[in-house]
């Protein structure tokens, strides 16, 4: 037999062995599904990969659906704490470290006379712990007794020396009227010349600066200054008060003390003045607010 009829004879064997094959396999599969008929029909379903049939989309839901949320993880009722006068190189440092003890914020309303050196560290401290700064003039002086040209200045200086001493050029738009004492003429004025801040005030005052006066004067004891003060808010204080203290009294990171005890254990949480009035960045002049009550109950759009 030459090489070309042993090449043919190859050839026809290689092509009988791959149809046998090939009929081998197809017989192979056909009885299998005779044998197995939910394997034919799990692969000629028409549902989509991936889709869970109506048994399994129970269970799916059961699995993937949000879990309700846990009792300690409901809203906490909140509270604000504000301070006014600072800062204090002497008690401003002990009313922070009793504000990160507690995971506490506050709103710092700071007076322009009060921001040097001396207390720029804690002045930064206090914007480092996620509290708030507002302004309370360059020397306390009560805006309804100004004119507009003096009133622009105690706003406008210590605006600046606020952003000057922050470290990060921070922007305050919030200022508390000293004594409380404001009207519209001033919201007039200071709208009018540009300056969209927001008058916080309070519903609750401690009276610190009145019962530290009464102890140095002998009328009382310290503790009694202290009880004193802390009783004052304990009567005024419920769900979304503000309360007022003073960073530059010595009774003060005392009476602190005790309200953060005694609120965090009854499940408060004590947030910035923007955190509780949801306030913007940026005041307008439809969004500036005048408070003819000095209570944060009445507080009024300017239109």
């Amino acid at each position: 037999m030459n090489k070309q009829a042993q090449f043919t004879v190859v050839l026809i064997l290689v092509v009988c062995l791959t149809v046998g094959t090939l009929i081998g396999v197809t017989a192979g599969t056909y009885l299998f599904n005779l044998t197995h008929p939910e394997a034919g029909a799990s692969e000629t379903t028409d549902e989509p990969t991936g889709t869970a049939s109506s048994s399994d989309s129970q269970t799916a839901g059961q699995t993937t659906a949000k879990p309700s949320k846990p009792e300690d993880e409901t809203p906490k009722k909140k509270i604000a704490l504000t301070f006014d006068d600072g800062p204090s190189a002497a008690y401003t440092g002990e009313i922070l470290d009793l504000l990160e003890q507690y995971r506490a914020k506050a709103t710092f309303f700071v007076c322009g006379n009060r921001l040097n050196e001396n207390t720029k560290a804690v002045f930064q401290r206090a914007i480092a712990l996620g509290c708030e700064i507002g302004n309370h003039t360059v020397s306390h002086k009560y805006l309804t007794e100004l004119s507009e040209q003096e009133l622009l200045q105690e706003i406008r200086d210590t605006n600046e020396k606020i952003a000057q001493y922050s470290g990060n050029d921070y922007k305050c738009i919030y200022y508390r009227p000293p004594g409380g004492f404001i009207n519209r003429s001033v919201v007039d004025k200071l709208c009018g010349n540009g300056v969209y801040m927001y008058p916080i005030f309070w519903s609750s005052d401690s009276l610190d600066w009145q019962y530290q006066s009464r102890y140095q004067k002998g009328e009382i004891t310290r503790d009694e200054a202290v009880t004193g003060a802390f009783d004052t808010i304990v009567r005024e204080t419920k769900e979304g008060t503000v309360i007022l203290m003073h960073d530059i009294k010595e009774i003060t990171p005392d009476i602190l003390k005790l309200v953060l005890e005694k609120y965090d254990a009854e499940g408060y949480e004590f947030v910035t003045v923007s955190e509780l009035f949801g306030l913007k960045e940026n005041a307008s002049d439809k969004e500036a607010y005048y408070n003819r009550y000095r209570s944060t109950d009445s507080i009024l759009p300017i239109k």
